[in-house]
């Protein structure tokens, strides 16, 4: 890995600290805000309404956002307009839930503060996201794009310690206020170190400079654009990308049905659900997050210099069994302290246990299935692909996270997990029996 070109080139470097210091950031941001959520309304299905609105936007907008970063020459000019308008929405928001918390208990008048600001801050994410997957292929050749995902693994669950060892701290000592003014310094800090990437214009095969006449362009022309666009990456992916549409089934299934329990369950579950005597649940929460981000570091670290050694749908089959085996060992930790079997220390160091290993799973999978769209996807169609891919993963996403809120509030707290294995079981029918996945070597 440290002898790989990319980790000396330049530009890597500041998209890597840029995406680093932007990360810790939001890890910081979103371990707070989920919990404010919780103290707030004491309900699980706000946190699933303020993911399904983050994904709304996303799917609605990220398609179009594709469309135009895929033809803008200078992507990188992409990444820091979006960090820099990030931080200033960040910014905006803590002054005004700051003011509005001071004026009014109205615990409609907050939520409704927060979810606005979500909506443009995944505006921007979504011109972002399309912009990073274009220009990482172009600076990271194909051979060592298995490489540079795992190391881009290891930075978000770097990302992950600080943000979870200071999110934990800060939301219990300081409130969500400070956490969000230093999630705007974060993107700030990383628009900077991105103002400096520098790629030379024949690098970028197949795009351009956005012009005036283009930027004169009627509705009808830029919705023209957007469809024929669209309409472009299906057709790839039915025809020249069969494998990368295998890819996004996975992905689909995973967003789908795996995501609700992790996002919005496992939160209710410490903050509401148990009931804990020796640790505040801030802290057990934390707790788990930073070992698995420890276990994904390890992996990482492994899958970096031995995935050349291995196809990736080799990696894929032995990931997705121990994730299926793994969510019913999940089941029987906690039914088992839900029923007393076990006691309260015994089940925080079961838990943690199964977090470790989960964290090595998800550095065996994750890494060969990112890289298996920057390495099968034309240069040229990468960002309005990989962002179809992407976007149709969370196409259901807001349904299912809202019908995991209202289950674990109301119905029965077990459902979004049953679904969970449920889900697991379904991808390693699809990865074991697919022909196309095969091709992905």
């Amino acid at each position: 890995m440290l002898k790989s070109k990319y980790i000396k080139d330049k530009n890597y470097l500041l998209l890597f600290f840029g995406n680093l210091v932007s990360g810790i950031g939001s890890r910081v941001y979103g371990f707070g805000i989920s919990l404010f959520l919780l103290d707030l309304t004491r309900q699980a299905s706000a946190t699933a309404i303020y993911v399904a609105v983050w994904t709304i936007i996303m799917f609605v907008v990220a398609p179009i956002a594709a469309t135009f970063t895929d033809r803008f020459k200078y992507k990188a000019r992409v990444l820091y307009l979006t960090d820099f308008g990030r931080g200033i929405c960040y910014t905006i928001t803590a002054l005004v839930l700051m003011f509005a918390m001071q004026m009014t208990n109205n615990i409609a008048i907050i939520q409704l503060i927060i979810y606005f600001a979500v909506f443009f801050i995944a505006f921007q994410t979504a011109f972002f996201s399309p912009a990073v997957n274009a220009l990482t292929p172009q600076i990271v050749e194909k051979e060592e794009l298995v490489s540079a995902s795992s190391v881009m693994q290891i930075t978000n669950s770097v990302q992950n310690l600080a943000g979870l060892f200071f999110g934990a701290l800060l939301y219990v000592h300081f409130g969500i206020i400070i956490m969000i003014l230093i999630n705007a310094a974060s993107f700030i800090i990383s628009g900077i170190s991105e103002l400096f990437i520098n790629i030379k214009e024949e690098e970028l095969e197949g795009t351009y400079e956005i012009k005036d006449k283009e930027e004169r362009l009627s509705i009808v022309d830029i919705q023209k654009r957007i469809y024929n666009d669209l309409k472009g990456a299906i057709k790839y992916l039915f025809n020249k990308g069969k494998p990368i549409l295998m890819v996004m089934v996975i992905i689909l299934i995973s967003a789908t049905l795996v995501t609700p329990w992790f996002s919005i369950g496992v939160p209710y579950m410490f903050k509401e659900y148990f009931t804990f005597s020796t640790f505040r649940p801030e802290y057990i929460l934390a707790s788990s997050n930073f070992i698995e981000s420890v276990g994904v570091i390890l992996m990482s670290l492994v899958v970096a210099q031995i995935a050349f050694r291995f196809k990736i749908f080799q990696i894929l089959r032995v990931a997705v069994v121990a994730f299926f085996v793994l969510g019913i060992i999940n089941l029987v930790i906690i039914k088992s302290f839900d029923s007393k079997m076990i006691t309260q220390d015994s089940f925080i160091y079961l838990y943690l246990i199964f977090t470790f290993i989960a964290g090595l799973i998800n550095a065996t999978v994750n890494a060969p299935l990112n890289a298996s769209m920057y390495k099968y996807i034309d240069k040229k169609e990468v960002g309005k692909v990989s962002t179809l891919v992407n976007s149709f993963g969370g196409l259901f996403y807001p349904i299912t996270a809202i019908f995991a809120g209202y289950m674990i509030d109301y119905v029965n707290f077990y459902i979004p997990l049953y679904i969970c294995i449920f889900a697991l079981f379904m991808m390693g029918v699809v990865i074991m029996k697919s022909k196309q996945l095969k091709k992905l070597v």
